[in-house]
Formats: C-alpha cells, sequence, structure tokens
C-alpha cells in the first residue's frame, strides 16, 4: 500500500532515505531551508519545499498530519532540530522519527514525544566494526537480548560438502536460509551443498555466532 512521508531535513542521511521512500513505492515530501538541497532533489520527490522547519506558520502550511510518518534529519543543528520536533508534535503529526546527534539530544526528542530516535553514525560505525572483525560476515540485525540475525559468507574450505556437516543443532544456531545467487532457499534441506559465493542466514546470540564465524 503506497504510504505518505515527509522528510525535514535533506542532507546526505535525509536524501537517502527520501530516495529509498520514492524507489519502495511510496509519496515524499522533502522540506530543507536550503534552496539548493531542495532544487537538487526536487526531480525525485513527489515534492519538495524550501521552508524553515523551525517557522510554526510554515510547518503549518505542510498539513503534516496527513503523512504516514513525519522523519526530522536536521543535520548538525541540536536547537532546530528540538524546535522542529515540538512544532511537529503539536501540529499533530501522526508518527515522527528524528534523527539524534548526542545522547542529550535523544533523552530531549523522547521528551517531546518522537516515536522513534535514530543514531544513524552510531550504528553504522557498529556495522563498520563488525565487518572489519568479521570479514565473512555480510550482514546483521540486532533482535535483542544479545540475540541477532546474520548473513554469512562461509569460507572456500566449505565449498561442495553438505550443510549438515556444520552441526547447526549442536552449536544452537538456526538456519533460517541459503542464498544461492538470486535464489533464496528457506530452510534448506541438511544435505544441500554449499557452493562458491552461497551466503547463510542464520539466528543466535552474538558469543555463539562470534565463534561460528571464527571457524568459517
Amino acid at each position: 500500500m503506497k504510504k505518505q512521508f515527509a522528510v525535514i531535513g535533506l542532507g546526505a542521511f535525509g536524501t537517502a532515505v527520501a530516495l529509498e521512500l520514492m524507489r519502495l513505492g511510496h509519496e515524499v515530501l522533502g522540506v530543507d531551508s536550503s534552496e539548493e538541497k531542495a532544487e537538487h532533489i526536487a526531480d525525485s520527490l513527489t515534492q519538495t519545499v524550501i521552508a524553515d522547519a523551525t517557522d510554526e506558520e510554515a510547518l503549518e502550511e505542510l498539513d503534516l498530519q496527513r503523512f504516514d510518518a513525519v522523519l526530522i534529519a536536521i543535520g548538525e543543528h541540536i536547537e532546530a532540530s528540538t524546535l522542529c520536533t515540538m512544532l511537529v508534535k503539536s501540529l499533530g503529526a501522526k508518527e515522527i522519527w528524528v534523527k539524534a546527534i548526542t545522547s542529550i539530544h535523544h533523552r530531549i526528542a523522547q521528551k517531546l514525544g518522537a516515536d522513534r530516535i535514530l543514531h544513524p553514525e552510531y550504528e553504522m560505525g557498529l556495522r563498520v566494526a563488525q565487518s572489519m572483525a568479521h570479514p565473512n560476515m555480510l550482514d546483521y540485525i540486532s533482535l535483542g537480548d544479545s540475540y541477532f540475525l546474520i548473513e554469512i559468507r562461509p569460507g572456500e574450505a566449505l565449498e561442495n560438502r553438505p550443510l549438515s556437516e556444520l552441526k547447526f543443532d549442536r552449536k544452537k544456531i538456526h538456519l533460517l536460509a541459503l542464498k544461492h545467487g538470486q535464489e533464496l532457499i528457506l530452510q534448506p534441506d541438511p544435505d544441500q551443498i554449499l557452493r562458491r559465493n552461497d551466503h547463510l542466514v542464520l539466528v543466535g546470540d552474538e558469543d555463539t555466532l562470534r565463534r561460528f564465524s571464527e571457524e568459517l
């Protein structure tokens, strides 16, 4: 179902989110005080508006309550982001996502009623660190309570060997899927043979997955 989103702040992060939402088939309003930034992305979004996100009258004209969610992605200006969050909340936005810059900014946004608070630089830093420490781990998602879903690339030593040899049950790791090229095989058979460039999608606790990754 097509949704409507507003992205306030068209820096690198806001622009990336807005463009991906468009690619996914949704409608996106982009808002920035910079004419250059708004015009640069204008042809790629449903609508762009040049407006001061700390001006209540300017925000009121955007009719933000009609959007499914509003992302406040204002760059390095905590004061502007905070004031914008307060105004967007008072104007009745259904759901507010805020890009936080510091831990204090996070707490302020939380107090103001933001529904989701994001730390993209911190979160990307964690991903980069994991990739550097475990080069065969391609991606991961935290599920909470030290459990993770990961996508991992087995080493060459496992090529042409069946999945059963990895003994997932003994290691308390759950194999959810095998990615073979463009094909995704859910709950693959234990006799499935691993081929070059196959990827495994696994769920388990952090320590177990780390040890497993180091063994590959």
